[in-house]
């Protein structure tokens, strides 16, 4: 069940195997985890694979078709989300106050129990209905991609995707730092976390570049998705369930929270510099020789030849034979004895 292309199969059986094989993952994890906030965690993270599968065939399945199936991945996950968020916000304030002077504090108090409120527990659990109607979709999402179509041939079929994808990559990294808002910086995790699943999906193509791609991207993901956890807490202490927060105490946590955000995006900088270094159509065109290697591509003609016994290659060179040889002459002799040649005209 690896998350990647074989080198033996076109892209749309890929597309195909790999989407039901997430799906199918996503169900598993949702009906058999013990820890239910665990479980939401695994289904989400399967369902953006599989997103991030169908926006790299994008420009090979349609407008149409992909934003039919995102939109429907997307709903699946939204189900789940309530139960996501508030363990995020919950474990969001646990690394906060490891890090800052708000431990103590009367409004990490607070939140902790307003956390503790709104999930009823300390452990986050899944609606029965929520539930029920989260793995009916995905079962119904997996028997759709049976039969999902994937046009062009070779490469073609995902290096338009590939393209474009990097590309809003790379706008969104320069418009996060351009700007400095949350917004812009959630967006650019957006794109890190395509590159890093588009360079899993091909990784049989140069698995040591490919790897240290993802890895880079992933550790990125992770800097810029603590990020955007900081940016909801700062918005839940100035909505109506935080009420109980007062004025001092909102401003001390929205103080703490653009500190940390402030080192985080200091770290993230070099990554993203390193991880966007190439043009779109540099990596497109990169990606396209490093898979046509992988497959074994022929050799060109003139690249044929003999290997000596001294370890050197002697090409096979076309014939050596003038295209007009000297035309053959026989002897005769004249009158008098002596020798003489005579030209033999061919007709």
């Amino acid at each position: 069940m690896a998350y990647r292309f074989k080198l033996n199969e076109t892209f749309e059986e890929g597309s195909r195997r790999i989407a039901r094989e997430q799906l199918e993952r996503a169900r598993r994890q949702l009906k058999k985890s013990a820890d239910q906030a665990v479980a939401v965690h695994e289904t989400r993270k399967a369902l953006k694979r599989v997103r991030a599968l169908v926006r790299l065939v994008r420009p090979a399945i349609g407008e149409t078709v992909y934003e039919a199936e995102n939109a429907d991945l997307r709903d699946i996950a939204w189900i789940l989300s309530t139960v996501r968020d508030r363990h995020v916000l919950a474990e969001t304030l646990t690394k906060l106050r490891s890090v800052s002077s708000i431990g103590s504090s009367s409004a990490s108090e607070l939140l902790h129990g307003i956390f503790n409120d709104a999930n009823g527990a300390e452990i986050a659990t899944i609606e029965p209905a929520a539930k029920k109607e989260a793995l009916e979709r995905l079962a119904v999402a997996k028997h759709r991609f049976a039969d999902f179509k994937v046009d062009g041939d070779g490469f073609d079929a995902i290096g338009p995707g590939l393209e474009t994808s990097y590309r809003k990559g790379r706008r969104a990294f320069k418009q996060a730092y351009a700007t400095w808002t949350d917004d812009a910086f959630h967006e650019w995790r957006k794109g890190v976390q395509h590159h890093w699943r588009h360079m899993l999906l091909l990784s049989s193509a140069w698995p040591q570049f490919c790897a240290a791609q993802a890895s880079e991207a992933r550790e990125l993901s992770k800097i810029l998705g603590d990020d955007h956890d900081l940016a909801m807490l700062a918005a839940f202490v100035r909505s109506e369930p935080a009420e109980r927060i007062n004025a001092k105490q909102a401003a001390l946590v929205e103080k703490l929270v653009r500190r940390r955000q402030q080192e985080l995006r200091t770290r993230a900088y070099p990554a993203g510099m390193r991880l966007f270094a190439l043009g779109a159509k540099e990596l497109r065109g990169m990606m396209a020789l490093y898979w046509e290697a992988a497959r074994g591509p022929k050799l060109p003609e003139r690249s044929k030849g003999e290997l000596q016994s001294d370890g050197k290659v002697q090409l096979r060179e076309k014939s050596q034979t003038p295209k007009s040889l000297p035309k053959p002459s026989r002897s005769t002799r004249n009158g008098n004895g002596e020798q003489r040649s005579r030209r033999v005209v061919r007709s």
